[in-house]
């Protein structure tokens, strides 16, 4: 109860009283004790200065101000007075707890004294700024009187607990999760603020709970690193440093606040990295040399990735990437000179070993780097430079887009035919081994002529009828296009830039070209349904095949070589083009005789070997057929025939040298042979061999060459009028331009695209010259002017 008389003493000793019960001994206050208490002191207010002897508003109110701070300076320092006899975990818990309980009472005086607040402190703020509200007072008093006097005793508490925690014995550490966030709470005015970001009012949190808890950390790590910190010893440093690290960033996590851990990292970094980052880059390079040391790459890796500054890290990709340039380069030789098994065998070797090396880096990436994309984007540029360079050029023979189409020959073609290249299991790492191709193919400069070997390649399968599948030639063609577009960097407008874009229609066309040829076959194979019949029944079998001329590129339509064929076969093939022409008349109908073949059953009189009753099945190409049937119709010749090369030519109207070509194909498979006494050239008639089909109609390797050359001169060409046409297009810009600088201009704009020889340069430059389009300066040859016209 309290007295009638309000300005009595024993007014104010019974609020305390009442106020004691929350407070002092934290008891649940009731709503009806509440109300009492907020009455009490309103009331107070109210009628203080009415009741005799009389006093004004303001000394009634800074009565009971001064009062209520003189009870709360009295309750804190009995707090205070507690918590110096206290130590360990006892010490922070009181202190937490007593934490706690002071926010609850700050609150509560809040609300019990927010008239005071709103009537008179707020009026006394504006005049005099030593007055603050009750609310910000209480903190300041919880900070002056028990906070500073204390925080040095229970923060030397608290590390000794952590360390102990360091030492692997266990400790409750929710202690010191509580006690963090109770000096993160704690915002009391005039300490000095932080200008970080989220950090403003944390100025006691930061001076008297990260300051001390960071140092105690560093003190522990230089105790346990100490005696490590030498070059003999670097190894064992940097891992007992990163266990360490480890170690605290996890505790870390659990008794700072998010926002002190970068300062945290940063006074490790500088303490025990900063100063050790020269014998940390020496024992990297030493690791990259040895490459059996996985374990202290990523260990030093982790190390360096602490530092917010991109430049430390950077200097370890330069070593790594520099290390994968140098393993790509030195190991390349040692293929070239285990490869004596033809140009198949080679590009297998040198495709695979590109492809292996590459992905062997990019799974350290992953593995050992956390799959770092700039360490990825890098290599992947370091690897493009290195297979583009003229000396991995002349040490792989081919430039890297061949060397990616002729193993896609490889893997493309027939198992039964090629499986000494890939192996019998041809079909199931298929896929597997075309990705490898697309590796070499993504990092190659010259797609373009990747796309016009490739698609000479694809002519060869489809017309001889080696392809694995059809099925995996278009897989192989999605693919294809998939890497060459990933290659294409997208820019903010639509097309990117011309050099791009020419790119992106290459490869399209290469791919729409690409699935016509195939359409092509399928629909052939349909149409040849119709002869079947007439062509068997004459002997022979016969697969027709219509191939249009604007897509078919590498096929040479100019044949010149006459074919003489035996008149059931002739008979066939004219009905074929007549029925073709009358269907389509407005086209123009060729036979490709140097791309066609027959597959003929044949009988050898006196042969005694596995097939001698049946007979074989020679696949001839119409040469041979021709060449065959002078020694196997009887309407031409009777009895054993022996003819001289000059007959043959002769009889059957072909060139001297394709006849001298096929003469020895069938030769070397004894199918003819040379006569007894020399004088000419008959058919084998005991003929044996272990094989009853018998395939002679590849396209001759000479042919081969042939197409390549043209290829070759073809693409040199057109090399050649892009460098010129770029060179007149940056002098025109330029006005006038040095030969290095040039040279680097023309040679960036078409990185993409081939690979820029100083031969080529020096040559278009004299053709510019000697067209007038661009000239050199008369003071220094070597800077090249544009000439207007």
């Amino acid at each position: 109860m309290f007295p009638d008389d309000i300005n009595s003493t024993e007014y104010l000793e019974a609020l305390q009283n009442a106020l004691d019960g929350p407070i002092v001994r934290h008891e649940i206050m009731s709503t009806p004790e509440y109300m009492k208490i907020y009455s009490a002191v309103k009331h107070y207010q109210d009628y203080a200065c009415v009741e005799p002897p009389a006093m004004t508003t303001m000394c009634c109110n800074r009565r009971l101000y001064n009062w209520l701070i003189s009870y709360m300076t009295k309750n804190i320092r009995d707090i205070k007075d507690k918590a110096l006899v206290l130590s360990g975990p006892a010490l922070l818990d009181f202190y937490i707890t007593q934490w706690e309980y002071f926010q609850t009472t700050h609150m509560l005086i809040g609300r019990l004294f927010f008239s005071v607040d709103q009537q008179w402190i707020e009026r006394q703020c504006k005049q005099d700024p030593n007055y603050t509200c009750i609310s910000s007072t209480l903190i300041q008093l919880w900070y002056f009187y028990l906070f500073r006097r204390l925080t040095t005793h229970v923060m030397s508490n608290a590390i000794s607990l952590v360390d102990a925690e360091r030492s692997g014995r266990a400790i409750d550490s929710t202690l010191i999760t509580r006690l963090y966030k109770a000096y993160v709470e704690l915002k009391p005015e005039g300490i000095a603020k932080c200008n970080a970001e989220f950090r403003e009012r944390l100025g006691a949190y930061i001076c008297y709970y990260e300051n001390p808890y960071i140092n105690a950390a560093v003190s522990y790590i230089d105790t346990k690193t100490h005696s490590l910190r030498t070059p003999e010893h670097m190894r064992e440093y940097i891992q007992v440093l990163s266990e360490l690290f480890i170690q605290e960033d996890e505790r870390s996590e659990r008794y700072l606040r998010s926002n002190s851990l970068a300062p945290m990292r940063n006074k490790l970094n500088e303490r025990f990295l900063r100063s050790e980052i020269g014998c940390i880059y020496q024992m990297a390079d030493l690791m990259f040399a040895t490459g059996n040391d996985n374990n202290g790459l990523c260990t030093i890796y982790a190390l360096l990735s602490r530092f917010d500054n991109s430049n430390v890290l950077q200097q370890f990709l330069d070593k790594f990437v520099a290390q994968a340039k140098k393993t790509i380069t030195q190991n390349c030789p040692e293929i070239q000179a285990s490869t004596d098994g033809g140009k198949a065998v080679f590009a297998k070797a040198a495709v695979i070993y590109l492809s292996d090396t590459l992905n062997a880096h990019l799974d350290m990436i992953a593995t050992l780097f956390c799959n770092n994309s700039s360490f990825t984007k890098e290599l992947r540029h370091v690897f493009a430079a290195a297979v583009n360079t003229d000396e991995m050029h002349s040490r792989l023979g081919v430039t890297p887009a061949r060397l990616a189409a002729e193993f896609c020959n490889i893997v493309l073609k027939n198992s039964k035919t090629r499986s000494d290249d890939l192996g019998s299991d041809l079909t199931q790492t298929a896929e597997l081994m075309l990705h490898k191709a697309m590796d070499v193919l993504h990092a190659s400069h010259d797609k373009g002529l990747f796309f016009k070997f490739y698609q000479l390649h694809l002519t060869r399968r489809l017309l001889d009828n080696t392809s694995m599948s059809l099925d995996l030639e278009k897989t192989a063609i999605a693919m294809i296009y998939k890497t060459v577009m990933m290659s294409v960097k997208r820019h903010g407008n639509k097309k990117g830039s011309d050099l791009e874009y020419t790119l992106e229609c290459a490869a399209s066309q290469n791919s729409s070209e690409a699935k016509q040829m195939i359409t092509d076959i399928i629909v052939g194979a349909e149409n040849s349904r119709n002869y079947t019949d007439q062509v068997s029944q004459a002997g022979f079998d016969v697969d027709f095949k219509v191939l249009h001329g604007k897509t078919w590129t590498s096929v040479n339509s100019n044949q010149d070589a006459k074919v003489v064929l035996p008149s059931q076969l002739l008979k066939v093939c004219d009905d074929y083009a007549k029925r073709y022409s009358a269907q389509h008349s407005s086209r123009q109908f060729n036979w490709l005789w140097a791309y066609s073949k027959a597959t003929v059953q044949l009988k050898f009189p006196k042969s005694k070997g596995r097939y001698a009753q049946i007979g074989y099945t020679l696949v001839l190409n119409p040469y041979q057929v021709s060449i065959l049937n002078l020694f196997t119709d009887p309407s031409l010749y009777d009895g054993d025939v022996v003819l001289t090369p000059l007959q043959i030519c002769a009889n059957i109207d072909i060139d001297a040298n394709i006849a001298a070509s096929e003469l020895v194909t069938l030769t070397n498979a004894h199918i003819l042979q040379y006569a007894p006494d020399k004088t000419g050239i008959c058919i084998n008639q005991t003929f044996d061999s272990k094989q009853r089909y018998i395939d002679l109609s590849r396209i001759k390797p000479a042919q081969h060459k042939k197409e390549e050359a043209t290829l070759d001169n073809r693409d040199s060409k057109f090399r050649k009028e892009c460098i010129m046409t770029d060179i007149s297009g940056i002098l025109k810009k330029k006005e006038c331009m040095g030969h290095r600088a040039l040279f680097n201009a023309v040679k960036k704009s078409r990185e993409n695209f081939f690979m820029l020889t100083i031969s080529d340069f020096k040559e278009s430059i004299s053709k510019l010259i000697d067209k007038g389009i661009i000239e050199r300066d008369e003071d220094d040859h070597a800077v090249y002017k544009y000439c207007p016209v």
